[in-house]
């Protein structure tokens, strides 16, 4: 990489949300950088609306932030990122491995929304499809999504009647509550019976670029088909797809969960 670019590259990683104006004595200071070469690169970027220049409020200088260029380029990422693409072939080798459905959920306000699905060969299979939606509170799925959200919108959330959809269905917000912690501490959740009679689901937190929990990962299939002794297998396995999903999304930490 030419030393042109990396300086370029260095100067547009000061702007933050915590700092997102600087001073062109500032960005010299911070990155080292020669006033002359700040100088130059300034103008290149101000003239290609990738920063924009304004005034400083004691009249004294110039102070630059990004300009509408970004706005412009943003919104082509934001057209074109798609997690169903980065998720997919993960999940069919997670479907290949166990022959039992994957799933991929999101959380759609306060529900949550199946956006990804890779079906099971067997023949009898469960009723869940892409598109279709779930309280929060019931099932891993979505309630492994809620599990990570701020107390007060978990809060909100379970004030509401917690309504029966199956014999499973967690009735008692001491219950859900409770886990949830559980989801949070372990790492995933599972469900007998809570969205649909005699199904299972596990499912395991995918982490956004911000450390978010806005999606999950779960593995479900007919109850009779499953035994305890399956969780390990399923839910290790789920952690590394997990894991790679979120790195694909932008996630930098490492993925928080992964022995059990």
């Amino acid at each position: 990489m030419s030393k042109t670019l990396e300086k370029g590259i260095q100067l547009f990683e000061l702007f933050t949300s915590d700092k997102p104006i600087w001073s062109m004595d500032e960005i010299s200071e911070y990155t080292k950088i020669p006033k002359p070469t700040v100088y130059r690169l300034l103008k290149i970027f101000v003239d290609n609306e990738f920063l924009q220049k304004t005034t400083a409020e004691n009249g004294e200088g110039y102070r630059f932030s990004l300009g509408l260029k970004f706005l412009e380029l943003g919104s082509v990422v934001l057209s074109t990122f798609d997690i169903r693409k980065i998720a997919l072939p993960p999940m069919r080798e997670l479907q290949q491995k166990f022959n039992e459905a994957v799933q991929l959920s999101y959380k759609d306000g306060e529900e949550g929304l199946y956006i990804e699905k890779v079906e099971s060969t067997k023949p009898v299979r469960l009723y869940t499809r892409v598109g279709r939606k779930a309280p929060l509170y019931a099932g891993a799925c979505m309630r492994t999504i809620l599990a990570f959200q701020p107390q007060e919108e978990i809060d909100y959330i379970i004030s509401k009647n917690l309504n029966q959809i199956a014999s499973g269905t967690p009735q008692s917000k001491d219950n859900v509550l409770q886990l949830l912690v559980q989801c949070r501490t372990e790492g995933y959740s599972y469900s007998i019976s809570e969205l649909e009679e005699g199904t299972f689901s596990i499912a395991v937190p995918i982490f956004n670029h911000e450390g978010q929990v806005k999606y999950s990962l779960s593995i479900a299939g007919i109850a009779t088909s499953f035994s305890q002794q399956q969780i390990k297998e399923f839910v290790t396995e789920l952690w590394n797809v997990a894991a790679e999903i979120s790195v694909g999304i932008g996630y930098k930490e490492p993925y928080p969960y992964g022995l059990l």
